[in-house]
């Protein structure tokens, strides 16, 4: 796609070629509202701006998780690879928001989004916001779940077979109560993890006992509470929704007097840096992290350089890590 020149963009949007060149090129003698609206008028033109260095956002929900440091490191290295520029924020219930970040970086004339569990992760959120964004010609790549119909390009692992690959490592040893400590049920991931632990409970014995399925949130005091009643429930496995919550399920074993693996295992998920560091070391389900922001980074940069390829929904294959945690099903 050939780029258009400085003076038909200055043409086109009404303005002189010289505040055209300032913003292309990053110079100073623009306004923050001048600079915006030239941006913006590009982007609703489909006009590519020549920029040496585009610059993306990357939000993440919380940094709490090891795992979205992780994985937002990991996008950001992967375009630095492209020559792009990423600012990384995160979204919390006590700071800005993904909407604020998100206003803040378009009034800023950012040139793309990469968002990581953000809103697209409820599917009952209200997601007009990014259909805005879609029609304002900002590329988008969406991480952790998706909006229906939004043609822009996703990024994910298989939850569901995640959660079921933990269980057959768990039926394996000879558990057959294996408790799920789920993350808030109103999040997709959260979702597919109960649909694939179902699916493999049923599988392997036939029926579904409700009571070993606890929602908490991804979190050190969710996994714990979370444990707490699986255990009281009779568990002697407990599959967490994240690492964080492994750590939580542990601890909450240990304050009942029993020990890991040697009467209760505990499987993780993301295998984060904690997974390795765990006393005992976590078993836990791997997300392919640099394979997923290669798959981003990827997705980003096409959409900067205007290429019209179709959007992709990439879904990648988890993999179980097997570490100490985890035992031979014994009498509680």
């Amino acid at each position: 796609m050939s780029r258009p020149s400085v003076r038909t963009i200055a043409t086109r949007l009404g303005v002189s070629a010289a505040t055209v060149s300032r913003v292309l090129n990053g110079r100073p003698g623009v306004s923050e509202e001048l600079r915006a609206k030239v941006l913006r008028g590009m982007r609703e033109h489909g006009l590519i701006a020549p920029a040496a260095e585009p610059f993306v956002g990357i939000i993440v929900p919380e940094l709490d998780n090891p795992v979205f440091p992780l994985l937002a490191g990991a996008i950001e290295a992967k375009l630095g690879g492209h020559g792009v520029t990423a600012l990384i924020g995160s979204s919390t219930a006590k700071g800005p928001t993904e909407l604020d970040y998100i206003s803040a970086l378009v009034r800023r004339g950012i040139q793309g989004l990469v968002l990581v569990s953000g809103r697209h992760a409820n599917p009952a959120a209200d997601h007009g916001f990014y259909w805005q964004l879609h029609q304002q010609r900002i590329p988008m790549v969406l991480v952790g779940g998706q909006v229906a119909d939004l043609p822009v390009s996703t990024v994910t692992t298989d939850e569901a077979a995640g959660a079921a690959m933990a269980v057959a490592h768990l039926r394996e040893l000879g558990h057959e109560r294996i408790g799920l400590a789920g993350g808030q049920g109103y999040l997709r991931p959260s979702q597919n993890r109960l649909t694939g632990w179902r699916r493999e409970m049923r599988r392997s014995f036939g029926s579904v006992d409700d009571a070993l399925y606890v929602e908490s949130d991804y979190s050190l005091t969710g996994g714990n509470a979370a444990a707490r009643r699986l255990l009281a429930a009779g568990a002697t496995a407990v599959i967490a929704g994240s690492d964080l919550m492994a750590l939580g399920a542990v601890a909450a074993a240990r304050e009942a007097g029993l020990q890991v693996p040697g009467k209760v295992s505990v499987v993780g998920y993301d295998d984060s840096y904690l997974a390795v560091h765990g006393d005992p070391a976590l078993t836990t389900v791997q997300q392919p992290v640099e394979a997923m922001a290669a798959a981003v980074a990827t997705a980003m940069w096409q959409s900067l350089q205007g290429y019209h390829a179709p959007h992709v929904d990439h879904v990648f294959a988890p993999r179980l890590v097997v570490r100490s945690s985890t035992g031979r099903a014994r009498d509680l």
